[in-house]
């Protein structure tokens, strides 16, 4: 009867993990499960016990490089990676008891045991069962206790003390990952003679162990990184790089895309993939699934991968750390050959220039009405190239709808001379970000948040850079993709009978995200300040994921979208030539595009515009590992403050990060009018200047400010400042006064009369003579009532 699952546990739900943890900690927990985070389940009892591990990315400064003749990776060290070792002993469904390694004493479980419970939920069969010990009858036994708190010690006396201002202030780049199992959920499908042949391979002794015993040392085993890479380490060269480019892919593959990938590094010429797959599969470090095969049912698939065959369980992929092979390229050679070869051109990546043209871009359009700005063509006027249909039946990709409109981006245009991609980019950032909204109105125009210029030029720059980065790379959109066929790419899908594009709604949205994030995953993993041939890189990728942007369609007999080179010839991304006119130049508009504005890559291009090479700027660092950079002092001293004034009486301030003690000051006192000359614009005026002041902001300071940048020889800027200067010396001596009304007596002795015989003394706002007040004007019609009951009329001036 020791495998009796106690009833607290059958009955265990969701929404009782939620009530434990709390919402925000649950839905943290419920995505490690999805994720396959949890690793190591037992079950003992009511109480369960796992490892939480979420990895971390290395820095690309501790990344080894392997140079391989093949051009194929070679596994290595290690990553960072984090372990909680977790233990719940649930006693009823709105109680439980915890211990776990990350310390937590609220009152609320942490998200590491919520997502032990989770795992319990939706994969309870993963859990190896153990024996419940007789004399064990508290909630959590001491030795569970004893076992965490030890092995806590043993991993702080290993891991070394990190330099604070080295640790990641931000969450890592968040990188696509297919859920797959663990090593226990592994190990407790074997039968016992195949946990036995495992056990040899990891030199654990038999005599003695019943099959409990081995499932659970032949996990613990398997979760220890270094027993992992003393088995990779004795493997041959070739099964060696059969692992490292799998785990590179993804670590799951179908027996097609496998052989694939198995061709591509010419391994073939080094053996039998079938020998290789039945030695890797031994040592657990490849695993055969089907559908027929009992452990299918606990891999979460998708419907784009109901074909996966083999993955390297999740412990297994953790512990390798596989070097990314780059080609270096020296950009002081030139390229070419003969008389035609020249230097290529660099074009270095300006960091945070995305948020001050964002900024721009958001002025340009502040106050312009919306349905003008945000009217499309319609589709049958032909100004769209998916109003023509090919002989085929297709049609050309149609715009995604969430891009700004064509007039939209003329009007930015007209402002900041930038190309219309980049446009479509920022605008689209700064509408995602909801810094550009509709204002609620009779009249609908686009309105800029009034603290736009603080978010992005402020000292947040790198927590609203980091968020902007991480939003965009979850953006679901197939923006990119449409920008191909801005630059001449034909990307054709399936048309109606309506003449409309056949597909299904997201599918191209969801596509294009997960080639987006499987792009940068392998990014991530380039090294810092060098320089890296793009041809080189650009078959390294075609090697791994020669379909990554096609892989869906491969599924379909009729696939709902392509990529041809004329009409009636389709692109095959299995060949080369096909991949680097299709997929090759998606990853080069990538890294010239998008992260070259992110200021992640800097460029060297050729005479005509080919993409020859890029590295990694140091904000790389902050986007990619979450470790704000230490900027060279040359890059900040470089663009210099700077204040001008129009012929008009404008300010201008060009529009940077260095710039933004000047654009609070002058924003504090002035009100913004747009852009000119790629600079932000304000106009001081008297209604401006009163806010100010009547906010208590002393002009002093602006004075200051002026004068710093005023010299004798502008006269603009001395017109201004005299202006401003007489303005502030005057204030208080006038006083303005509207929406009143002026009542004037004869005499004081009419004025006394008055006010014993009305209301006069309540109407009264301010006395300005003795026989001249200021009145309420709500209250001059009751004056005039009072008098006319005594027979009294006044004699009225209206207004005009």
């Amino acid at each position: 009867m020791d495998d009796v699952v106690p009833v607290v546990l059958q009955r265990l739900r969701e929404a009782d993990i939620v009530g434990l943890a709390g919402l925000a900690d649950a839905s943290l927990g419920q995505e490690y499960a999805r994720g396959g985070r949890v690793s190591t389940t037992k079950r003992q009892g009511a109480r369960l016990s796992g490892v939480v591990t979420l990895p971390e990315l290395l820095p690309a400064a501790d990344m080894v490089l392997v140079e391989q003749p093949e051009d194929v990776a070679e596994v290595s060290e290690t990553s960072p990676i984090s372990h909680f070792e977790v233990v719940v002993e649930v006693v009823r469904h709105d109680s439980c008891q915890v211990v776990c390694t990350c310390g937590n004493t609220a009152a609320l479980i942490c998200p590491h045991a919520a997502a032990l419970l989770y795992h319990w939920v939706n994969r309870s069969y993963a859990f190896v069962s153990l024996p419940v010990e007789e004399d064990d009858t508290s909630p959590v036994a001491t030795s569970d206790v004893a076992s965490v708190a030890s092995n806590t010690a043993r991993s702080i006396r290993k891991t070394p003390v990190p330099d604070v201002l080295a640790a990641p202030r931000y969450a890592p780049l968040p990188v696509r990952s297919i859920a797959v199992n663990s090593v226990s959920e592994t190990v407790g499908q074997l039968g016992l003679s195949e946990l036995r042949s495992v056990a040899r391979e990891y030199d654990i002794a038999l005599p003695g162990l019943s099959k409990p015993h081995l499932l659970e040392t032949l996990i613990e085993t398997l979760g220890q990184p270094a027993a992992v890479r003393r088995v990779v380490g004795a493997l041959e060269k070739p099964q060696r790089q059969l692992l490292a480019a799998f785990a590179l892919a993804g670590g799951v593959m179908s027996d097609e895309e496998l052989r694939g990938l198995f061709e591509r590094f010419a391994l073939d010429n080094t053996g039998v993939l079938q020998d290789m797959l039945v030695a890797l599969q031994a040592k657990l470090l490849f695993v055969r699934t089907s559908f027929q095969h009992s452990l299918q049912p606990r891999v979460h698939l998708n419907v784009s991968q109901l074909d996966l065959s083999w993955y390297i369980p999740l412990e297994v992929r953790e512990a390798l750390h596989v070097t990314l092979p780059v080609t270096p390229f020296d950009v002081t050679v030139p390229y070419g050959k003969g008389t035609s070869s020249t230097l290529p051109t660099l074009h270095l990546a300006e960091p945070y220039k995305l948020l001050a043209d964002m900024l721009l871009s958001a002025r340009a359009l502040d106050g312009s009405p919306a349905e003008l700005l945000e009217k499309r063509p319609q589709r049958g006027s032909g100004s769209l190239p998916s109003s023509r249909l090919a002989a085929d039946g297709s049609l050309a990709l149609p715009p995604p709808e969430d891009q700004p409109a064509p007039a939209m981006i003329e009007m930015v245009q007209a402002a900041l001379p930038r190309s219309p991609a980049f446009l479509r980019f920022a605008v689209g950032l700064l509408r995602q970000a909801n810094l550009l909204y509709k204002e609620d109105s009779w009249q609908t125009n686009l309105r800029v948040l009034p603290n736009a210029a603080q978010l992005l030029l402020g000292p947040a720059g790198n927590d609203i850079l980091h968020e902007l980065f991480t939003n965009w790379l979850r953006q679901v959109s197939y923006a990119e993709l449409f920008e191909l066929s801005v630059l001449g790419v034909r990307v054709r899908c399936r048309a109606t009978p309506l003449n409309q594009p056949a597909l299904r709604r997201g599918e191209l949205e969801q596509e294009n995200n997960e080639a987006r994030q499987e792009l940068l995953a392998l990014l991530v993993q380039v090294p810092l300040g060098q320089w890296v041939n793009f041809a080189s890189f650009a078959r390294f990728v075609y090697r791994l994921h020669p379909t990554f942007l096609q892989r869906r369609q491969r599924l379909f007999p009729s696939p709902h979208w392509w990529v041809e080179q004329q009409e009636g010839r389709p692109l095959h991304p299995t060949q080369l030539p096909d991949w680097l006119r299709a997929e090759g130049r998606y990853l080069a508009y990538l890294i010239q595009g998008p992260l070259h504005w992110w200021g992640v890559c800097d460029l060297a291009l050729s005479s005509d515009g080919q993409l020859l090479a890029f590295r990694l700027a140091p904000l790389a660092s902050l986007l990619f590992q979450g470790i704000p950079p230490d900027m060279p002092e040359e890059e900040i001293s470089a663009a210099l403050p700077a204040l001008t004034v129009s012929e008009a009486g404008d300010v201008l301030i060009p529009c940077q990060t260095v710039n933004w003690p000047l654009v609070a000051c002058v924003e504090d006192f002035a009100e913004s009018v747009g852009v000119q000359h790629e600079q932000l614009s304000y106009r001081l005026t008297p209604r401006s200047l009163g806010e100010a002041l009547s906010r208590g902001h002393n002009p002093r300071d602006l004075l200051a400010l002026l004068a710093r940048f005023c010299t004798a020889n502008e006269t603009y800027s001395r017109q201004l400042l005299e202006s401003l200067e007489r303005r502030v010396a005057q204030y208080g001596r006038v006083r303005l006064y509207t929406d009143v009304s002026l009542l004037q007596t004869a005499d004081a002795s009419v004025m006394q009369q008055l006010h014993a015989l009305t209301s006069l003394e309540e109407q009264t706002l301010r006395t300005l003579h003795p026989n001249l007040l200021l009145l309420k004007t709500q209250g001059v019609e009751r004056l005039l009532e009072e008098l006319k009951r005594r027979g009294q009329v006044p004699l009225l001036h209206e207004e005009g």
